[in-house]
């Protein structure tokens, strides 16, 4: 967690996979040939902040699923990426969208595909469940699993690097 943040002051973008992370991984599935998936509220609301504030939210997620189009609608995510294994591209995509450079950049990941977005990005974090790797590569291993506000806890650690917070909590 050295320099967490001063990492999360700079940061202009948050990317986050999706599986293992705004979720526990589970699939579940029913008679129905699509699967289904349980987001956590507090994910949600910590999108929200950030959007308030200004910085833009994107989903990369290696899986195309319906269940992940639907939330970042719910959410008003508009950079919702499925079925992107190979996330570089999309990264670069972003960057120039919204005219960032890599560094002020975060990424939320769990599995070896976010790897190559964490040997880029100014602050890399994952749940404290995520692959061996991808903690050994994390700028901050985040002491909550996948899908239980894991990136909640990252929306309010960046929120506080940047002075943000107190106005988040004032709101309410």
């Amino acid at each position: 967690m050295d320099g967490l943040e001063e990492r999360a002051r700079a940061i202009r973008l948050v990317c986050t996979d999706v599986d293992g992370v705004l979720t526990t991984g589970a699939l579940h599935y029913g008679t129905d040939p699509r699967h289904t998936k349980t987001f956590n509220v507090r994910d949600g609301a910590g999108i929200k902040w950030l959007q308030r504030c200004r910085i833009p939210v994107a989903f990369i997620s290696g899986l195309d699923s319906p269940a992940t189009v639907h939330r970042a609608w719910d959410l008003k995510v508009e950079d919702c990426f499925v079925g992107h294994l190979v996330k570089g591209p999309v990264l670069d995509q972003l960057c120039a969208k919204y005219g960032v450079r890599p560094e002020e950049v975060a990424h939320v990941g769990d599995d070896l595909a976010d790897l190559p977005l964490f040997r880029r990005v100014g602050l890399a974090c994952c749940p404290r469940d995520a692959v061996a790797e991808v903690r050994e590569a994390s700028h901050w291993v985040v002491p909550v699993d996948g899908g239980q506000g894991v990136f909640r806890a990252v929306a309010e650690a960046i929120l506080k690097a940047q002075g943000l917070w107190e106005g988040i909590v004032a709101s309410y």
